[in-house]
Parts: structure tokens; sequence; C-alpha cells
């Protein structure tokens, strides 16, 4: 059976802002672009039945599944430049869940003065300058760090009503949110680092962030990102041949200590559904460490993540191999394999691994 989750949606925000791009190619649009991508992928994941978490298979996890995706994006432009609709349209099909079709993100953009920028609809902010993790990231869609990339183009965005400033080298973004939620973002570049102060407020009050960035010489840059309770540091450098490595340590305080993780641990003897819903991997320490790298050549490119656990060195290695098939196909396998002793965090992950082949279409 199909069903259209976030068809809602789609007619509150999608096709009002479909039907600005239909009107605006017989007004004055300088542009209309539409871009994007289409794939399909199959999925082997063996269950972990050593796990405590999952003994016999008893969370039923399923050998294969099959999915496919496509992501449209639709801008126009006015002739000049005051105006922007930008609207990008998600298709979701799977054999193991329902499919959907929702607008993922939806704008109207206005620009009433040079200084002045307002947004208004749905929108995917990418706050912060850490590859894996962004502690800074307030309004921006959860990252997963084993994908850090989006592959899918699966980031949805947050309906928000949205002000950007512009003057004497500094940009200014104020946004106010559904449910009584507020958040600024202050960027300058200062001395040749770039600096963004980053506020929040909700309910629950004010929280702040600070994230950094400063490129030295042609191939290195560093980078960091804090706020309460979190942090991050991080390099990149740029070998010949665009050979790229990324490293960062992450610290979250809201991670278990040793004495949580052992209570999570002793619980999955009591009570195995509780256990399976408190236990989410790359949450389960305070401290871990990613390392990316990436090393692309001919029509082949090869990737290599490896995500830490700090304290009990359980770790998630995902190689990815890429070949570009045409100018705008590529085909890809991916495996992640998760690697610990007994009792480690990731010695209790469900699946043994996952491996993916797929293929994306770009147009």
């Amino acid at each position: 059976m199909v069903s259209f989750r976030g068809a809602g949606t789609l007619g509150r925000w999608g096709a009002w802002l479909l039907l600005g791009c239909v009107v605006a190619t017989h007004l004055d649009a300088a542009t209309l672009r539409v871009f994007g991508s289409a794939g399909a992928e199959s999925l082997f994941t063996p269950a972990n039945c050593s796990s405590p978490l999952n003994p016999r298979n008893i969370a039923s996890i399923p050998r294969t599944a099959n999915t496919g995706d496509a992501a449209a994006f639709i801008d126009a432009t006015g002739n000049d430049r005051a105006w922007k609709i930008h609207l990008k349209l998600r298709a979701d099909s799977s054999d193991r869940a329902a499919d959907r079709l929702r607008a993922s993100e939806a704008f109207l953009q206005l620009s009433p003065r040079p200084w002045l920028d307002i947004t208004a609809g749905r929108i995917i902010e990418k706050w912060g300058t850490g590859y894996a993790w962004n502690p800074a990231a307030f309004v921006s869609p959860p990252k997963n760090p084993a994908d850090p990339n989006d592959r899918r183009s699966a980031y949805r965005g947050t309906d928000a009503l949205k002000a950007d400033l512009f003057f004497s080298g500094t940009s200014v973004s104020l946004y106010a949110m559904q449910h009584q939620r507020f958040a600024a973002r202050v960027y300058r570049l200062i001395l040749g680092t770039d600096v963004s102060l980053h506020l929040y407020r909700d309910r629950d009050g004010m929280r702040q962030g600070v994230s950094l960035a400063r490129v030295i010489g042609d191939a290195l840059e560093i980078h960091g990102e804090v706020s309460r309770r979190h942090a991050l540091a991080g390099v990149q450098y740029t070998f010949r041949h665009n050979v790229n490595v990324v490293a960062e340590v992450y610290r979250s305080g809201e991670g278990l200590t040793r004495s949580g993780w052992e209570e999570v641990r002793q619980l999955a003897q009591r009570d195995l559904r509780e256990a399976n819903r408190r236990f989410a991997p790359l949450q389960m320490a305070r401290n871990y460490a990613f390392v990316r790298l990436d090393v692309p050549f001919a029509k082949y490119d090869v990737e290599t993540i490896a995500i830490t656990n700090l304290r009990d060195a359980s770790s998630i290695l995902r190689l990815t191999l890429t070949r570009k098939l045409l100018s705008n196909v590529s085909a890809y396998l991916i495996d992640t394999e998760f690697l610990g002793g007994s009792g480690s965090e990731l010695s209790y992950v469900q699946i043994k691994r996952a491996v993916t082949a797929g293929a994306r279409l770009y147009f």
C-alpha cells in the first residue's frame, strides 16, 4: 500500500511555490533551473545475534532491503535579483516501509535592499564548521557522522521566517520559528579566521555556540565548534591529486559516562525493549574521534571513514568505492563494519554489518 506522508505539507508549501515558479517564468524571471538526482540502493544487514540487544535476532531485523529516492530542486530568480523562489521535492520508496513524497525545502526570498534579505518558508540551514558533528548547529538538520555528506539529499528544513543583514563585513541572520523558538547567527572574518556566534532560544532557555575556521596556506584548514556541554576540534588537509584527510575529536557532555553505559548493559539482561530504546550508536560515550580519507583516481573514488569511541576503542569502519559510469551516473558499494571487544559500545549494535550497493543519476 502506498501512502504519501507529508502530503499536507506539500500542499502547504510545495504546491504554492511550484505555482510561483510557473508564474515567474511568465513574468520577469531571469532564470528557472531544475536539477536534482535519483537513485536506487540494495542493503544487506545480517543480524548480530551475539549482541545482547538482539539475541537470536529477537528484533527480527530483515537481511535485505531495497530503496529508491529522487530529489528535485527548482529555482526561479528575478531579473533584478530582488526575489528568489526555491523548492526541494523529495520522494522515497522502500520495500520495507510506505512510500512518501514531501517538500523538504520550500521558501520565498525577497531582497528589498542590498543589505537585507527576507526569507519565509522551509529552510535547510548548514551552521558550523565541523565535518562529522556540529555542536553549534542549533537549527540545522541532524548530521549522521557515518554519512556526513548526506549522499541521498535526505535533509529536511525547518519552517522559519528569516532576515539576513549585511554591513561592514559582518552578516547577521535572525530566525523566528514555530513553538516560540528564536535563533541568531553573527558571522565575521577576523584576522583571516571565519568566526560565527550562534544563539538559540526555546521554552527551555537560551543556548550559545561559537564556530571557527582558518585556512593556512593552500592545503591546511583548522576548525572548531563549542557550545554548552559540546566541543569539537578538527583539521583538514588536501594533498596532491586532491587526496583529502579530515580528522576530528568530539566531546559531548550529554553522552554516557562509564557507569551510565554499565547501566544500559545491565538493563539489557532485564528489559530488552527498554535497553534497545536507550541504545543509540555514537551516543553511549562522551568522547569520539573521526578520520576520513578520500582518494580520487581516474573514474574511481575511494572514501574511508573511521569513528572510534575513545573510552573502549570500539569503532565504525566504513569504506565506499564509487565508479563514475557516465558524466552524470555513478555506481557505488559501501561496506560498514562494527568493530569492538565484548562489552564495548559497538559490539551491541544489532546488525553485524551493513553493505549497500547503489547507483545515482544526476540531472
